[in-house]
Formats: structure tokens, sequence, C-alpha cells
């Protein structure tokens, strides 16, 4: 589990979404959703998109001084909304601490039993997918 220093931001996720019920949540999500995105229309390509989700998501990132920079959007308002949590947790986080979060450091959050079969595979998929791209940084 989380044994990388800067974990204040995924506790600090999982301390706000806490206080909400699964329906509750899913509208909080969606509000979260309606914030813009970080990545500009232009970059929103094929090769940005992460496989094995239900909706379009495009992830892309970056390193500035020496800390994670995550870039995204959705085309649907929950999937964004889930989107901007996982991103903000790997965003602004040293490169070193960043690559040593794992996709189960995410199941505190509680958002994965809100979701579907599928849309549970696309979050694995989102997560598995910015992993990677830490570790080419």
């Amino acid at each position: 589990m989380l044994k990388w220093l800067n974990m204040n931001k995924i506790h600090n996720w999982r301390d706000e979404l806490s206080f909400m019920e699964g329906q509750e949540r899913l509208v909080y999500l969606i509000d979260l959703a309606k914030a813009e995105t970080s990545l500009p229309p232009e970059l929103r390509t094929d090769d940005r998109l992460v496989s094995g989700c239900m909706s379009k998501i495009w992830v892309d990132v970056g390193k500035v001084d020496n800390k994670v920079k995550v870039y995204y959007d959705s085309d649907a308002l929950i999937t964004k909304g889930i989107t901007r949590v996982v991103c903000d947790c790997f965003n602004d986080v040293p490169v070193e601490e960043a690559k040593r979060i794992q996709k189960d450091d995410f199941e505190e959050l509680g958002i994965r039993e809100l979701l579907t079969a599928g849309r549970r595979n696309g979050l694995g998929s989102l997560i598995e997918t910015i992993r990677a791209k830490v570790h080419n940084l």
C-alpha cells in the first residue's frame, strides 16, 4: 500500500469523499467534472487515449521541476470527475514518489464501488496508464 512520502493527496481525497454516501459521491464527481480540464483540445489525440475505458479519456504526463504534471480530459462527466481525482493524486508529486504509487492505493477512495464492472476496468486502465507514463519520465 502507500509507502511513498507524499501520500497526502490520496488521503485528502479519501477524507473528502468519506463524508458522502454513494449517490452523493456521484453528484460530487459530476460537479468536479465541470471544472476546466488541463489537456487542450488539439492534444486529445488517439495516442493519448486510455485503452479499456467505456468513455474516452485522454491523458498525458510530463515533468516540471522534477514533479509530475498530468494533463487530462474525458467525454463523460462522471468519468471526467474520477479522472480529475486520479490525476490530482499524481500531479505535482516528485517523480520518484509518484513512481511508488500503486493501483491498490486508490481503493481507499471508495470510487470503485460506485462503478459498473466495465467502468471499474476503465478506472484500473486509467491508473495503470498514468503509472506507465510516470515510469517513462
